[in-house]
């Protein structure tokens, strides 16, 4: 069930208690709502996508499909550590959420592998140096013994 769906079907209970319907703040987020799901329907994820996100999360904080959303305008625009601060807290809402999960799993491999990466190149560097310091040391004893050199 869609966040919409169970707005519609939590006010309708309201309704039948007689509580009366929540259709103020509901009735601005449904238009912002659908122009969002639109544009992520089309692959849209620039800025009119990132700001109506934005502002479904400043009328609704925890609205899930916003921050999904709006983390995915984040890191289509080369925003990493602000698409991975939202889909952490994405994830502390809703640990189930897959989107959330996925990213960040994604993300602590690749900087896995870049660390990986990095210490293999280091060590690469240090075998390297070891290698050649012998050979350095052997021409500077040659150097120092030849005659020439006095």
């Amino acid at each position: 069930m869609t966040e919409d769906q169970e707005h519609v079907a939590l006010n309708a209970a309201r309704r039948a208690l007689g509580l009366g319907g929540d259709d103020g703040p509901a009735a601005s987020i449904r238009p912002l709502q659908r122009q969002a799901d639109q544009l992520a329907t089309m692959g849209d994820w620039g800025p009119e996508a990132e700001s109506l996100n934005r502002r479904l999360l400043e009328l609704d904080p925890e609205r899930k499909q916003a921050m999904t959303r709006l983390a995915r305008c984040l890191r289509e625009k080369g925003d990493v550590d602000a698409a991975e601060a939202l889909y952490g807290e994405l994830h502390i809402l809703d640990p189930t959420n897959l989107i959330a999960s996925n990213f960040l799993r994604a993300l602590r491999l690749k900087r896995e592998k870049v660390m990986a990466e990095e210490a293999e190149a280091a060590a690469a560097a240090r075998k390297l140096a070891v290698k050649r310091r012998p050979k350095a040391v052997a021409v500077k004893k040659v150097a120092a013994a030849s005659p020439e050199a006095e």
